[in-house]
């Protein structure tokens, strides 16, 4: 056990840690480098740590990363939900107006798993995102994605005139 000293010294050490970080994100966020190398990073030498780095950049480095992030979250591991943090970090109502241009590429796939985490990152914040995917689910040639179209709206079903 340690003794309240040391847990002090160690708790000290974790904020100069934390302070040392964010500045290193300040000069990062301002150097026009710092995003061709983020997407470097993302697609090539990708490291699960960088998208909690990620998540406390400013939100215009988040969104010219938005390509990227979703790529790595649609395949179900330890980082889906770490790509959704990131995505949820950005403003719900930029989200909600701008997103489905970002994912329209990955729609195509048609695929189970896609539209299932879609749909459980729509569901955090958007209603409306939520039907429009459902709808788009219906409409597919796979069943098993059009099972998830019929279970949102079937769990959902106030949703069916409102939005």
């Amino acid at each position: 056990m340690h003794s309240f000293n040391e847990i002090n010294q160690l708790l000290t050490d974790c904020i100069n840690l934390q302070d040392n970080l964010l500045d290193k994100l300040y000069l990062l966020a301002n150097e026009p480098k710092t995003v061709k190398l983020l997407k470097t990073h993302l697609t090539q030498k990708f490291d699960p740590l960088l998208l909690h780095l990620i998540k406390q950049f400013p939100e215009a480095i988040k969104i010219s990363l938005l390509p990227e992030i979703i790529n790595i979250m649609q395949y179900l591991d330890g980082n889906t939900k770490l790509c959704q943090e990131v995505i949820l970090s950005i403003n719900t109502q930029w989200l909600e107006k701008h997103i489905w241009n970002y994912i329209t590429p990955i729609l195509g796939q048609q695929d189970y798993q896609t539209f299932g985490i879609l749909m459980y990152l729509f569901n955090s914040f958007s209603q409306k995102l939520s039907k429009k995917l459902a709808n788009l689910a219906l409409q597919s040639d796979d069943k098993d994605v059009q099972e998830i179209g019929e279970f949102y709206l079937s769990n959902n079903r106030y949703l069916l005139d409102d939005v």
